[in-house]
């Protein structure tokens, strides 16, 4: 896609689908920050950038904090003197059973909310003014499937994930006089587990129900999607919503 001479930074990018877009955007010729809460976990994604020939640094940081994020964007920054490209996918969902609606706590219902949609807010807010300063630049934020057809018993991430549209459409509007396209990914259904560094899973079998193109959704399947957001054959597409499910969901 020819991302030579750019500088992307992944949040979330410690393991799992993170990791493969961090990698992906590499091999396109770009220099990576990869940021993850998880410290050990960005020292060995950055390890795999460098393997691929280009620069990276790593950096633990978490996105509900704003203090951390400033500190990150400046530190990328003073690294790199550009930032081109940021890819919002951290993200967390609920690690307990389904539970009904009114078993929902606050706390947890505040703690998804914080990680997926305040998250997405605090890295564009801190990364965003460096990619204006290079003059022209991706931001591609990673929402879920479940913004657009629901999802049982999990109305927290359900919510989040939505507020991730909506602010995507927003700050599109925002960062289009500064020649930054915005733009937001819907997966739906990703076996991911390889990725996770966990043995590979057959998702059930209605995960797959509906969707026109009848398999499992792959990280394959998503780091070209990625890769084209990245790169300047985007650059009149923005403030979209780009559903990647196989055809589950139209969006017209």
């Amino acid at each position: 896609m020819g991302l030579q001479g750019r500088v992307a930074v992944v949040t979330g990018a410690a393991t799992g689908l993170g990791k493969i877009y961090a990698l992906r955007l590499a091999s396109e010729g770009a220099d990576v920050c990869v940021a993850d809460i998880n410290k050990e976990g960005v020292e060995k994604t950055a390890d795999l950038v460098r393997e691929k020939g280009r620069k990276a640094i790593a950096i633990k940081m978490d996105v509900t904090s704003e203090d951390e994020t400033v500190k990150g964007a400046k530190l990328t920054f003073d690294t790199f003197k550009r930032i081109d490209i940021l890819v919002n996918n951290a993200g967390i969902v609920r690690n307990v059973q389904r539970i009904p609606l009114q078993d929902l706590t606050l706390s947890e219902w505040n703690r998804i909310i914080n990680v997926n949609l305040t998250g997405t807010f605090l890295a564009s807010k801190a990364f965003a003014p460096y990619i204006i300063q290079t003059g022209k630049g991706k931001v591609i934020n990673i929402s879920s499937g479940v913004a657009l057809h629901g999802t049982a018993l999990r109305q927290d991430y359900a919510a989040s994930k939505a507020g991730v549209i909506g602010f995507t459409r927003a700050l599109a509007v925002d960062l289009g006089p500064h020649n930054i396209n915005v733009n937001v990914v819907t997966p739906a259904g990703v076996e991911a587990s390889e990725a996770r560094g966990e043995a590979p899973r057959q998702l059930p079998v209605n995960s797959q129900s509906g969707r026109y193109i009848q398999r499992q959704l792959l990280p394959k399947d998503l780091e070209g999607v990625i890769a084209f957001l990245a790169s300047d054959d985007s650059d009149m597409i923005t403030g979209q919503v780009i559903n990647v499910d196989g055809g589950r969901v139209f969006i017209g």
